[in-house]
């Protein structure tokens, strides 16, 4: 879940450059791995029909940090509006465990209705042990977030999508003190997201790369933890 702490020091300006932040996989490419690197496809459903290039450079924000983490993202435009000429294969085939879904979406609180007037997005995360595969994030609030801080709109939606997006591979609704998946974010982590150096933590790419592996092999994820620790 991703929230926003309302405070704003006079001045703040986070740029549209997206500072610090490098050049990734085009949406809807599929980039080489490395060793290092485990790979997810993430299907889009643009329901409120965000620019296609503000789309693109919100989902390089979220790569650029899952990158960071040792996570390699591909993205595909699999909302119901895409022409058939035009959408991918992938999109109408049964997902697979490293697939992700990320709707974006008018109201959130449509679909949770005790949701904060600040929440921007949320994960789906079952109760079972089974593996969280879905979130929401809705486009209106981080665009008044993104005025109310007089910060990029595509930082704040790239940002939101990267943190739903761990929730989802660590198959938690945790959240740390630092970083990407704090609770609530302030004007300082805006700062440092423009920075880039607003990122997961060391412990958080580890629950990253066990939820991962627990997908792959089918296990949840305190069996690969505990199999991890021996």
């Amino acid at each position: 879940m991703t929230m926003l702490r309302w405070l704003l020091p006079l001045g703040l300006i986070l740029t549209e450059g997206l500072t610090g932040f490098g050049r990734s996989a085009a949406c809807g490419s599929r980039p080489s791995k490395t060793e290092s690197d485990i790979q997810i496809t993430v299907r889009v459903d643009n329901n409120v029909h965000i620019q296609a290039d503000t789309l693109v450079q919100a989902e390089l924000v979220a790569t650029k940090i899952l990158s960071q983490a040792g996570v390699r993202a591909v993205w595909f435009d699999c909302s119901a509006t895409v022409a058939r000429d035009q959408r991918q294969p992938l999109c109408d085939r049964p997902p697979e465990p490293t697939d992700l879904f990320l709707d974006f979406v008018e109201e959130i609180q449509a679909f949770s209705p005790n949701l904060n007037e600040s929440t921007l997005g949320f994960a789906l995360i079952p109760g079972d042990d089974g593996q969280g595969e879905r979130a929401y994030i809705s486009a209106p609030r981080v665009q008044a977030t993104a005025r109310w801080f007089a910060a990029s709109s595509t930082m704040v939606l790239g940002l939101a999508a990267a943190h739903e997006i761990g929730h989802l591979l660590m198959n938690s609704r945790d959240h740390s003190a630092s970083g990407v998946m704090r609770a609530d974010w302030d004007v300082n982590d805006l700062r440092r997201a423009a920075q880039g150096d607003l990122q997961f933590t060391k412990d958080q790419v580890k629950k990253l790369h066990a939820g991962l592996f627990a997908r792959m092999t089918h296990q949840n994820i305190a069996q690969v933890e505990r199999a991890v620790s021996r």
